[in-house]
């Protein structure tokens, strides 16, 4: 087995590799000495080579903007490094292999160089008492080097390097094999009517050019120091993206030459093939479909046999939620088959299946082959938080969960902005039948998979303006209409570079820390640099873009929440819901990732608005947005707290769930939900959110959705501390023996919180006691247990006296708590004092006639707003 790599996160340096060898008499007799250093990977002996970057403005006449002093003799270094292997004497290094890989915004580049260095008898291995892994290297001969099964070599150009060497008679016929990386190869201004497939797929999902720089970032540090990729140094990202278990069989749909190597290209056309945003037709859908093919092609035949058929024909059934009963199976692939034009159900050849697909014979493909979560996205969360556990993501999509033509009555500026695309539509490979009956040349919206599922956490979320966080400048300009619609952003980047500001200081910004580097590299590593910043740009961006998951999400619930010709207000209308439930389980899985980095205890600062419970009730949500975030959290300066309670008795869960999960990913550092006891399995099956799943969804997709929701709520914090003063929390104070972050030590996820957590149970279901409550029982109850009692009135957690809860402030510092939990007439209740205070933002709760509140924390003032919301 080999060893599993991750990702390279130090700085990149210079890298020298040798290929020490010995010729005997016969030309085809040469021995080569590798090493297996790296797990059982036969290998190059390399050593990484520190150099000297200067500033270029302190060098005079320098060549380039971009020169990088190179004080070192890199074959003496390849000398000393064959000394290290071998006895006897070295002759001079030949450089066989340069490889320079340039680095997204940074002024220079890396280089790889191998040096071949022949050695006289006797060919012996230098060992060393302190150096154990010297007794791994063997001397191979070029036949036994090329017996090897490719995955026993650490890069196949070792192999390459080998017979290269073994071709020359003598050292003076040896040339250099030079190779550059770099993004500009894949990035290029191209005319669109004169883009290849491979060009077209690339800009298929609206990235940009900053979305580019951290996959390409990704690349090269999995591979560093080589230029390829092996399945090792993938095998975590894919899991991550959800393949779990099938790592290899994506790895083989990437490697269209079947060379056991994933070249920049081979890596970029890959992951861009399997972004959900990626529309499945013109000329991305072909190359989609090769992948599709090489996926399911487990022996790599370019044939796919009846397993492998019945493989990706069960995989659209599920995708789908259709049956899959064995009898029904049976019959789509006689009928898969039959199309595909292989009436004895032996082999389908590729050229059969592209012709199939490509003429809209077999349907279904567009669903396949498809992340979870936007691949760059998902990089953005590991890239900007390099030491923490990449969140996991369950395998069950290889879906495409994009909705076309999702509604009527679209905004005429979206319609217009769209119709070249439309234009095309006929012309895909593979298209998904329409949602509704769309009014002729209506243009599809397209909502696109998690585009923002792995956007970073802002750690100034959790800094009050007191603590001395540095100011920078936002990355772009946002333009909004007067009803508070955002409707374009431009790059201040390229304001400037067309005269319309003067100067931003964004250029230097992008370079100001390339180019000190005598600090040793793990000083490097903690400095503020490139990466970093390039990720906050493109949050930025991405946070305002028409396209994204989340913006698409927020778009679609406003044609649900409007009244329409033949179509109510919240109501979905003509909408398939089939592609609506598919899309909302996307939605889930991103959001999910999101949860999994946070704290189950929030940090917050103010100014910070707080909602109570909410169970369904997306008419008085869409209230609270108008009156409070009117243009959106992200233009809003103000943090956004719910404490739970989105389902359960109002008819409207599942669209409460989704505005809430599309904010939160548009919005991560500044829209924060707790949970409440209603995001638990068990109460939402004995009240309505169970039930309103199955109903809108059917009882097989529903139930998909269902859970896809309660795993999202299986992640979601528990508590928060705004200022460090106020404590936010759905039920009431727990009974804790502990400190406070006692409550980070929670299980995240926390499938059964009555099973796995006392605290985190009593946190969503306490309640302070009321004067009814009170009885000779339950004083001495109370009494007893330090102002706790048995929760009569829930028959499950407890309820808190005045004393508990004073004692609850003074240990912990606090000075007042929010909760919700209970619903109250004027939507809002304060107690104990004035530092208890209770909050419900659902009016007319179960046929009532309360009211919805909120709480404002700013200018240390504890402010209640009533919404009204008739």
């Amino acid at each position: 087995m080999s060893q599993q790599v991750k990702p390279f996160s130090g700085p990149l340096q210079d890298v020298v590799s040798v290929l020490v060898y010995q010729r005997s008499t016969e030309r085809p007799l040469v021995t080569f000495l590798l090493g297996s250093d790296e797990g059982d990977k036969v290998c190059l002996p390399r050593e990484e080579v520190r150099i000297t970057k200067i500033r270029p403005k302190d060098i005079s006449n320098s060549p380039s903007p971009s020169f990088w002093r190179r004080d070192v003799c890199f074959s003496e270094v390849a000398k000393g490094l064959a000394r290290q292997l071998v006895v006897g004497d070295v002759s001079n290094p030949q450089l066989i292999q340069l490889t320079r890989v340039f680095v997204s915004d940074k002024d220079g580049h890396y280089q790889h160089m191998v040096f071949a260095v022949q050695v006289d008898e006797p060919f012996t291995i230098q060992t060393t008492p302190d150096s154990s892994s010297q007794n791994r290297r063997r001397k191979l001969t070029l036949t036994e080097l090329q017996d090897l099964p490719t995955d026993q070599l650490e890069r196949r150009n070792i192999l390459d390097l080998a017979l290269h060497v073994a071709d020359c008679i003598d050292k003076s016929m040896m040339g250099a094999l030079m190779k550059e990386v770099g993004v500009s190869r894949l990035w290029e201004c191209v005319d669109k009517s004169k883009m290849t497939s491979y060009e077209a797929l690339l800009r298929a999902p609206s990235y940009n050019q900053d979305g580019i720089n951290i996959l390409y970032e990704e690349f090269v540090r999995s591979s560093y120091p080589h230029s390829t990729l092996s399945f090792s140094d993938v095998r975590d990202l894919f899991t991550h993206l959800g393949w779990k278990d099938n790592e290899r069989r994506i790895f083989r749909a990437f490697d269209k030459d079947k060379c056991g190597e994933l070249s920049v290209e081979d890596f970029f056309y890959g992951m861009t093939a399997v972004d959900p945003k990626t529309n499945h037709g013109q000329g991305p859908a072909e190359i989609r479909c090769r992948c599709i093919f090489r996926y399911y092609d487990e022996n790599n035949d370019d044939q796919m046999e009846r397993p492998e058929v019945e493989a990706m024909v069960r995989d659209i059934e599920n995708i789908h939620a259709r049956d899959t009963s064995d009898n029904i199976i049976q019959e789509r692939i006689k009928e898969a088959f039959e199309i595909f034009g292989v009436p004895d159900e032996s082999q389908v050849p590729l050229v059969n299946f592209l012709s199939a697909v490509g003429n809209l014979k077999f349907r279904g493909t567009s669903v396949l082959l498809r992340t979870v979560t936007s691949p760059i996205l998902h990089l953005t969360l590991s890239l900007r938080h390099p030491d923490r556990k990449r969140p996991s993501t369950p395998d069950h999509t290889r879906a495409s969960h994009k909705l076309s033509k999702l509604c009527k009555g679209q905004s005429e500026d979206r319609c217009n902005s769209n119709n070249n695309s439309s234009n095309n539509s006929q012309q895909e490979m593979d298209t998904t039948p329409p949602c509704t009956k769309a009014v002729d040349h209506e243009t599809p919206i397209v909502i696109s998979s998690n585009s923002q599922a792995s956007i970073p956490l802002s750690e100034g979320a959790f800094q009050s303006q007191e603590s001395g966080g540095v100011y920078s400048l936002a990355q772009h300009t946002v333009k909004v209409r007067r009803s508070g619609q955002i409707i374009d952003i431009h790059r201040l980047l390229d304001m400037e570079r067309a005269g319309e500001v003067s100067d931003t200081g964004l250029d230097t910004d992008e370079t100001n820390d390339q180019h000190t580097d005598l600090r040793s590299p793990t000083e490097r590593v903690k400095l503020p640099n490139a990466r970093h910043r390039l990720i906050n740009r493109f949050q930025s961006y991405e946070a305002f873009d028409n396209k994204s998951l989340s913006n698409e999400m927020v778009s679609a619930l406003r044609f649900f929440e409007q009244e329409k010709k033949n179509k109510p207000a919240l109501n979905w209308g003509e909408v398939d819901m089939v592609k609506l439930g598919q899309y909302i389980i996307s939605l889930c899985n991103g959001v999910k990732e999101r949860f999994e980095t946070e704290p189950r205890l929030l940090r917050l600062s103010a100014p910070c608005y707080i909602l109570g419970d909410l169970h369904g009730n997306y008419r008085d949500l869409v209230c609270f947005e108008k009156g409070l975030w009117r243009v959106g959290p992200q233009l809003t300066p103000a943090n956004f707290l719910f404490l739970g309670d989105y389902v359960d008795r109002g008819a409207y869960g599942i669209e409460v769930v989704s505005y809430l999960f599309a904010q939160k990913l548009l919005a991560p550092a500044k829209f924060f939900l707790l949970r409440g006891n209603h995001e638990v399995r068990d109460i939402q099956q004995a009240f309505t959110f169970h039930r309103e799943c199955l109903d809108k969804f059917g009882e097989r997709l529903g139930q998909s959705v269902w859970e896809a929701v309660n795993t999202v709520f299986d992640c979601m914090p528990l508590a928060a501390i705004v200022d460090e003063r106020i404590f936010c929390i759905h039920g009431g104070i727990p009974r804790l023996e502990g400190d406070l972050n006692e409550l980070n030590k929670i299980p995240c996820p926390l499938p059964n919180p009555e099973a796995q957590s006392t605290i985190a149970w009593q946190m969503m279901w306490n309640d302070p006691i009321t004067a009814e409550e009170y009885n000779d029982d339950t004083e001495k109850e109370l009494e007893v247990n330090q102002g706790f009692a048995y929760n009569i009135k829930r028959q499950t957690a407890l309820v808190f006296n005045r004393a508990a809860f004073a004692n609850f402030l003074k240990k912990f510092g606090l000075t007042h708590v929010v909760r919700a939990h209970e619903v109250k007439q004027a939507g809002f209740e304060i107690q104990q004092g004035g530092q208890l205070m209770t909050v419900f933002s659902s009016s007319h709760y179960c046929g009532g006639s309360n009211e919805a509140a909120c709480i404002l924390l700013h200018n240390y003032l504890i402010r209640v707003i009533r919404i009204d919301t008739t």
